[in-house]
């Protein structure tokens, strides 16, 4: 199967998925507007009878219910009759595309399979098979795309999603199309020079930088919700970084000026081996929520089947540099304190976080008290920073040297040549 071919019959399952989306939301709405309409229905019947039943005197409060009732039924019905007919059309938008989608599986010949995506299985078995099929031939996915987007932390799988992007990239002729784009959280979230590490990561290969940002920033986002993130409710990672980075779509689409759907290409530094919710991801996925006729936008994880040493491998085989809280061996370089942090990570953070003078362990702990709300739930911020001053006036500060996350994940052999390659480079 050619690519163009794949590409359409991936356009296809967004389309069906869109339209089947489209058809739930309106038969939700549908449902909801027939209970508001069934509930104003049987308040007319009551107010009638108090309206009845009440002197003349008292009269006037009753018949303005009923008139407001009648005017909720009436309202109601109009809303229950528009649900209606939008569950119709999208029911018959997603019977279209499931059929159109049918017949050009069917017409390949090579997803025989999946050639009858009224079930739902059967369309997402056809979309698992075309995206790893294209998630297998890298310098080809990159070669049909209009532009590569990377989206950069500045931590360690991001810097090797990037070097590997860079060198399908390379290969396939297409450079110029990468674009590393940085979600700055707010500097009372992030550590000193995480900003400045992303956009050095994308200077080494000469590229297109961006940086976008939400109005408000992630301690911002905190006191106005009066609650803390969360494994389930990662908003710091979907409002602060997802959602602000898939503005540029538009502005990117706009820029190629095509007269056709424009294939945009979302990496992330996702791995696998994290958590069980990031395995369930898929290497290569159709971002159906930012994706319409305009451009159809894949998700690719391009260091998703890697372990942690292998990323630690890749650093130090590409001399790639790195941002030195690894080297105090916090394992991650996201918020300075992470909501998916251990007890001890977070000690140790707190413990950096005096090292380099930083006011971010009272910033929080004042924040944690005034919305009332723990940091996790099994521990509070408070209680963090206590365990933090006990270890700190048994052990004193933490130290560290260069090269000590290397030394750590691959030894001191590795380290050292590491660092000699890193010398020759600056």
């Amino acid at each position: 199967m050619d690519l163009t071919t794949r590409l359409h019959l991936l356009e296809l399952v967004r389309i069906s998925a869109s339209a089947e989306s489209s058809c739930r939301a309106a038969e939700r709405a549908a449902r909801r507007a027939a209970l508001r309409r069934k509930s104003a229905a049987a308040a007319r019947p009551r107010l009638r009878l108090t309206l009845r039943t009440t002197g003349c005197a008292d009269v006037e409060d009753p018949a303005r219910a009923l008139a407001d009732a009648e005017r909720e039924y009436d309202a109601c019905a109009v809303q229950a009759e528009s649900a209606g007919a939008r569950w119709r059309r999208a029911f018959t938008a997603s019977q279209r595309a499931d059929a159109s989608l049918g017949e050009e599986l069917a017409r390949t010949r090579e997803l025989s399979g999946s050639a009858k995506p009224r079930r739902k299985g059967a369309r997402l078995t056809a979309e698992t098979a075309l995206l790893a099929e294209l998630a297998a031939m890298p310098e080809t996915l990159i070669r049909a795309a209009a532009a590569i987007l990377v989206q950069s932390s500045a931590g360690k799988d991001s810097v090797v999603a990037l070097d590997r992007v860079v060198r399908w990239a390379k290969a396939a002729g297409c450079l110029d199309k990468v674009v590393v784009v940085h979600a700055d959280i707010g500097q009372d979230a992030e550590w000193p020079g995480v900003r400045d590490l992303a956009q050095q990561q994308a200077e080494r290969y000469g590229l297109r930088f961006e940086v976008v940002k939400a109005s408000v920033g992630f301690l911002g986002m905190v006191e106005k919700r009066g609650l803390w993130p969360d494994a389930q409710n990662r908003l710091c990672t979907s409002t602060l970084k997802r959602d602000e980075a898939a503005k540029l779509f538009t502005q990117i689409v706009d820029e190629l000026g095509l007269d056709k759907q424009a294939l945009i290409v979302n990496c992330l530094g996702i791995r696998a081996a994290e958590s069980p919710s990031r395995r369930r991801k898929h290497e290569l996925a159709i971002d159906h929520r930012a994706s319409n006729g305009r451009r159809l936008v894949l998700t690719w994880h391009p260091v998703f089947k890697l372990s942690e040493s292998d990323i630690w491998q890749e650093i130090a085989d590409n001399t790639l540099d790195y941002h030195p809280v690894y080297d105090t061996l916090i394992p991650r370089l996201s918020c300075i304190f992470c909501i998916l942090a251990s007890f001890d990570v977070l000690v140790r953070a707190v413990r950096l976080c005096w090292v380099l003078g930083l006011p971010t362990p009272k910033t929080y702990v004042d924040l944690e008290e005034r919305i009332g709300h723990r940091f996790k739930n099994q521990f509070s911020l408070a209680e963090v920073v206590a365990e933090a001053s006990r270890r700190e006036a048994a052990e004193g500060p933490i130290t560290w040297r260069r090269g000590d996350a290397i030394r750590h994940h691959l030894g001191d052999d590795a380290a050292a040549a590491y660092l000699h390659r890193l010398a020759l480079t600056a």
